[in-house]
């Protein structure tokens, strides 16, 4: 019997890290993220991510600086008419460090029919001095070779991070 109950204890405290874990890591990086996706901040956008950080599409590797400072030349600081989204297939964190799955959706309303982006991504994060942060990210339009499509996606929860 006191090796259920420890078994017992460990499992919830090792959910209520994760839990506490993911809720951290919404408010410091999604939350962010999203934000300075959207209004194309590239100082802003590389802030959530490691100084080493991995930035990985099919058939290209940036790494750190050479990341960064693409981002401070594409990011120009006017606002996009589009919104980005996530959705969550998997999340698992322990004490300072995550690795989450899912898929993101981008809205594109500066038409008058909105257009759909969507992708699966795989992110590792890490804690840095307190803070969460993105030290790997990869994502891709295809899984197995088949394209990812917003009516492949209809029935998923998308989280919209403010």
């Amino acid at each position: 019997m006191k090796i259920s109950i420890f078994t017992l204890l460990l499992s919830v405290s090792l959910s209520c890290t994760a839990q506490s874990a993911q809720e951290e890591i919404n408010q410091q990086v999604w939350t962010p993220f999203t934000r300075a996706w959207e209004t194309n901040d590239g100082k802003a956008y590389n802030a959530v991510h490691t100084d080493d950080v991995w930035r990985i599409n099919p058939g290209r590797l940036l790494i750190g600086d050479e990341y960064k400072k693409m981002n401070i030349e594409r990011m120009t600081g006017q606002q996009r008419d589009r919104i980005i989204e996530f959705t969550f297939e998997t999340r698992t964190a322990n004490v300072d460090n995550a690795y989450e799955v899912g898929y993101y959706r981008i809205t594109d309303r500066s038409e008058d029919e909105p257009k759909y982006f969507v992708g699966r991504f795989h992110v590792a994060l890490k804690r840095v001095d307190g803070v969460w942060k993105i030290a790997q990210d990869w994502d891709t339009d295809e899984i197995n070779g088949e394209k990812i499509t917003a009516e492949s996606l209809q029935k998923r929860d998308f989280i919209h991070f403010q």
